[in-house]
Protein backbone atom coordinates (compact mmCIF):
# COMPACT_ATOMS: atom_id res chain seq x y z
CA UNK A 1 0.00 0.00 0.00
CA UNK A 2 1.84 3.04 -1.29
CA UNK A 3 2.01 6.14 0.87
CA UNK A 4 3.46 8.16 -2.01
CA UNK A 5 0.16 7.99 -3.85
CA UNK A 6 -2.52 7.40 -1.20
CA UNK A 7 -6.04 6.45 -2.20
CA UNK A 8 -8.20 9.58 -2.42
CA UNK A 9 -11.44 8.90 -0.53
CA UNK A 10 -14.77 10.70 -0.32
CA UNK A 11 -16.67 9.77 2.86
CA UNK A 12 -20.49 10.05 2.75
CA UNK A 13 -22.77 9.53 5.76
CA UNK A 14 -25.54 11.68 7.25
CA UNK A 15 -24.45 10.98 10.85
CA UNK A 16 -21.57 13.29 11.85
CA UNK A 17 -20.47 10.95 14.64
CA UNK A 18 -20.24 8.01 12.25
CA UNK A 19 -18.35 10.17 9.74
CA UNK A 20 -15.94 11.18 12.47
CA UNK A 21 -15.41 7.58 13.57
CA UNK A 22 -14.90 6.30 10.06
CA UNK A 23 -12.62 9.21 9.28
CA UNK A 24 -10.44 8.41 12.29
CA UNK A 25 -10.22 4.73 11.32
CA UNK A 26 -9.49 5.31 7.64
CA UNK A 27 -7.10 8.24 8.15
CA UNK A 28 -5.01 6.01 10.45
CA UNK A 29 -3.81 4.26 7.29
CA UNK A 30 -1.13 6.36 5.56
CA UNK A 31 -2.23 4.83 2.25
CA UNK A 32 -5.62 6.58 2.44
CA UNK A 33 -6.26 10.32 2.13
CA UNK A 34 -9.74 11.65 2.92
CA UNK A 35 -10.46 14.31 0.30
CA UNK A 36 -13.83 15.38 1.62
CA UNK A 37 -16.99 14.46 3.49
CA UNK A 38 -20.67 14.72 2.54
CA UNK A 39 -23.82 14.42 4.65
CA UNK A 40 -26.29 13.51 1.89
CA UNK A 41 -26.48 12.16 -1.63
CA UNK A 42 -26.81 15.55 -3.33
CA UNK A 43 -23.66 16.86 -1.67
CA UNK A 44 -21.88 13.57 -2.50
CA UNK A 45 -22.59 14.05 -6.21
CA UNK A 46 -21.23 17.62 -6.08
CA UNK A 47 -18.03 16.61 -4.27
CA UNK A 48 -17.46 13.52 -6.41
CA UNK A 49 -17.54 15.68 -9.54
CA UNK A 50 -15.19 18.30 -8.05
CA UNK A 51 -12.74 16.15 -6.07
CA UNK A 52 -12.60 13.07 -8.33
CA UNK A 53 -11.90 10.59 -5.50
CA UNK A 54 -10.57 7.16 -6.36
CA UNK A 55 -13.14 5.67 -4.00
CA UNK A 56 -16.40 7.02 -2.57
CA UNK A 57 -17.53 5.28 0.62
CA UNK A 58 -21.30 5.79 0.69
CA UNK A 59 -24.00 5.21 3.30
CA UNK A 60 -27.42 4.09 2.02
CA UNK A 61 -30.06 5.82 4.13
CA UNK A 62 -29.59 9.59 3.90
CA UNK A 63 -31.87 12.64 3.50
CA UNK A 64 -32.55 14.40 0.18
CA UNK A 65 -31.09 11.56 -1.89
CA UNK A 66 -30.12 8.12 -0.61
CA UNK A 67 -26.75 6.51 -1.23
CA UNK A 68 -27.90 4.17 -3.98
CA UNK A 69 -29.51 7.01 -5.92
CA UNK A 70 -26.37 9.12 -5.49
CA UNK A 71 -24.19 6.21 -6.59
CA UNK A 72 -26.22 5.76 -9.76
CA UNK A 73 -25.83 9.44 -10.66
CA UNK A 74 -22.11 9.46 -9.88
CA UNK A 75 -21.53 6.42 -12.09
CA UNK A 76 -23.70 7.86 -14.87
CA UNK A 77 -21.48 10.96 -14.89
CA UNK A 78 -18.24 8.98 -14.54
CA UNK A 79 -18.42 5.23 -15.33
CA UNK A 80 -14.85 4.81 -14.04
CA UNK A 81 -15.81 6.00 -10.54
CA UNK A 82 -15.71 3.43 -7.73
CA UNK A 83 -18.40 3.47 -5.05
CA UNK A 84 -18.12 1.33 -1.92
CA UNK A 85 -21.49 1.02 -0.21
CA UNK A 86 -21.37 1.10 3.58
CA UNK A 87 -24.44 0.46 5.71
CA UNK A 88 -25.85 -1.09 8.87
CA UNK A 89 -28.54 -2.78 6.81
CA UNK A 90 -27.67 -6.21 5.42
CA UNK A 91 -31.03 -6.89 3.76
CA UNK A 92 -30.72 -8.61 0.43
CA UNK A 93 -32.69 -6.01 -1.51
CA UNK A 94 -30.02 -3.41 -0.72
CA UNK A 95 -27.25 -5.75 -1.81
CA UNK A 96 -29.03 -6.60 -5.06
CA UNK A 97 -29.76 -2.98 -5.94
CA UNK A 98 -26.24 -1.86 -5.02
CA UNK A 99 -24.62 -4.49 -7.21
CA UNK A 100 -27.08 -3.97 -10.06
CA UNK A 101 -26.36 -0.24 -9.86
CA UNK A 102 -22.63 -0.73 -10.29
CA UNK A 103 -21.28 -0.72 -6.72
CA UNK A 104 -17.66 -1.80 -6.44
CA UNK A 105 -18.34 -3.35 -3.05
CA UNK A 106 -20.68 -3.59 -0.08
CA UNK A 107 -19.46 -3.41 3.50
CA UNK A 108 -21.32 -3.38 6.80
CA UNK A 109 -20.59 -0.69 9.38
CA UNK A 110 -19.99 -3.49 11.86
CA UNK A 111 -16.92 -4.52 9.83
CA UNK A 112 -13.59 -4.32 11.64
CA UNK A 113 -11.25 -1.37 11.01
CA UNK A 114 -8.91 -3.73 9.18
CA UNK A 115 -11.74 -4.91 6.92
CA UNK A 116 -12.82 -1.35 6.11
CA UNK A 117 -9.28 -0.21 5.31
CA UNK A 118 -8.70 -3.33 3.23
CA UNK A 119 -11.95 -2.75 1.35
CA UNK A 120 -10.91 0.77 0.33
CA UNK A 121 -7.59 -0.50 -1.01
CA UNK A 122 -9.23 -3.46 -2.78
CA UNK A 123 -11.71 -1.23 -4.58
CA UNK A 124 -9.00 1.28 -5.50
CA UNK A 125 -6.92 -1.59 -6.93
CA UNK A 126 -9.79 -2.73 -9.12
CA UNK A 127 -11.03 -5.65 -7.04
CA UNK A 128 -14.48 -6.11 -5.55
CA UNK A 129 -14.94 -5.75 -1.80
CA UNK A 130 -17.61 -7.55 0.22
CA UNK A 131 -17.86 -7.99 3.95
CA UNK A 132 -17.47 -11.69 4.87
CA UNK A 133 -21.12 -11.88 5.96
CA UNK A 134 -22.37 -10.49 2.66
CA UNK A 135 -19.97 -12.62 0.63
CA UNK A 136 -21.33 -15.74 2.33
CA UNK A 137 -24.90 -14.65 1.57
CA UNK A 138 -24.11 -14.14 -2.11
CA UNK A 139 -22.36 -17.50 -2.40
CA UNK A 140 -25.29 -19.19 -0.63
CA UNK A 141 -27.63 -17.48 -3.08
CA UNK A 142 -25.59 -18.75 -6.01
CA UNK A 143 -25.68 -22.27 -4.59
CA UNK A 144 -29.48 -22.16 -4.50
CA UNK A 145 -29.84 -21.14 -8.16
CA UNK A 146 -31.73 -23.51 -10.39
CA UNK A 147 -30.23 -25.49 -13.26
CA UNK A 148 -31.55 -23.01 -15.82
CA UNK A 149 -29.41 -20.20 -14.45
CA UNK A 150 -26.38 -22.49 -14.38
CA UNK A 151 -27.00 -23.24 -18.06
CA UNK A 152 -27.30 -19.54 -18.92
CA UNK A 153 -24.07 -18.73 -17.07
CA UNK A 154 -22.27 -21.57 -18.84
CA UNK A 155 -23.45 -20.37 -22.24
CA UNK A 156 -22.31 -16.82 -21.47
CA UNK A 157 -18.85 -17.99 -20.47
CA UNK A 158 -18.64 -20.05 -23.66
CA UNK A 159 -18.39 -16.73 -25.53
CA UNK A 160 -15.11 -15.89 -23.80
CA UNK A 161 -11.66 -16.64 -25.16
CA UNK A 162 -9.47 -19.03 -23.13
CA UNK A 163 -7.46 -16.09 -21.77
CA UNK A 164 -10.64 -14.23 -20.81
CA UNK A 165 -11.77 -17.33 -18.93
CA UNK A 166 -8.45 -17.36 -17.06
CA UNK A 167 -8.99 -13.72 -16.10
CA UNK A 168 -12.61 -14.30 -15.05
CA UNK A 169 -11.63 -17.25 -12.88
CA UNK A 170 -9.21 -15.03 -10.96
CA UNK A 171 -11.83 -12.27 -10.72
CA UNK A 172 -14.12 -14.85 -9.13
CA UNK A 173 -11.35 -15.65 -6.66
CA UNK A 174 -11.29 -11.97 -5.67
CA UNK A 175 -8.01 -10.94 -7.32
CA UNK A 176 -7.34 -7.34 -8.36
CA UNK A 177 -6.14 -6.38 -11.85
CA UNK A 178 -2.58 -6.10 -10.54
CA UNK A 179 -2.74 -9.57 -8.98
CA UNK A 180 -4.22 -11.05 -12.16
CA UNK A 181 -1.47 -9.42 -14.23
CA UNK A 182 1.18 -10.99 -12.00
CA UNK A 183 -0.47 -14.42 -12.01
CA UNK A 184 -0.96 -14.56 -15.78
CA UNK A 185 2.21 -12.62 -16.70
CA UNK A 186 0.28 -9.83 -18.41
CA UNK A 187 0.45 -6.06 -18.21
CA UNK A 188 -2.23 -4.32 -16.11
CA UNK A 189 -3.42 -2.59 -19.29
CA UNK A 190 -3.93 -5.96 -20.98
CA UNK A 191 -5.91 -7.24 -18.00
CA UNK A 192 -8.06 -4.11 -18.08
CA UNK A 193 -8.72 -4.71 -21.77
CA UNK A 194 -9.73 -8.30 -21.06
CA UNK A 195 -12.05 -7.13 -18.28
CA UNK A 196 -13.75 -4.67 -20.62
CA UNK A 197 -14.34 -7.44 -23.15
CA UNK A 198 -15.52 -9.89 -20.47
CA UNK A 199 -18.08 -7.51 -19.03
CA UNK A 200 -19.36 -6.64 -22.51
CA UNK A 201 -19.78 -10.30 -23.48
CA UNK A 202 -21.38 -11.26 -20.17
CA UNK A 203 -23.65 -8.22 -20.18
CA UNK A 204 -22.61 -7.13 -16.68
CA UNK A 205 -21.73 -3.74 -15.23
CA UNK A 206 -19.16 -4.61 -12.60
CA UNK A 207 -16.73 -7.22 -11.31
CA UNK A 208 -19.10 -8.56 -8.66
CA UNK A 209 -21.70 -9.50 -11.28
CA UNK A 210 -18.96 -11.07 -13.41
CA UNK A 211 -17.75 -13.06 -10.39
CA UNK A 212 -21.28 -14.29 -9.67
CA UNK A 213 -21.58 -15.60 -13.23
CA UNK A 214 -18.29 -17.42 -12.68
CA UNK A 215 -19.79 -19.00 -9.55
CA UNK A 216 -23.05 -19.85 -11.33
CA UNK A 217 -21.17 -21.66 -14.09
CA UNK A 218 -19.12 -23.68 -11.63
CA UNK A 219 -15.89 -22.05 -12.81
CA UNK A 220 -14.98 -21.07 -9.23
CA UNK A 221 -15.03 -23.52 -6.34
CA UNK A 222 -17.75 -22.59 -3.85
CA UNK A 223 -16.28 -23.39 -0.49
CA UNK A 224 -17.43 -22.24 2.92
Amino acid sequence: MSTEHPVGLLLVDDDPLIRAGLGTILASDPGIKILGEAENGIRAIELAARLRPQVTMMDIRMPQLDGLGAMERILAADPEAKVLILTTFGEEEYIDRAMAGGAAGFMLKSSSPEELIGAVHSVADGAAALSPRIAKRLVDKVRSLDHGRHTVATSLIAQLTPRERDVLSLVGAGDSNAEIAGELVLTPATVKGHMTSIMLKLGVRNRVEAALIAYQSGMVNQQD
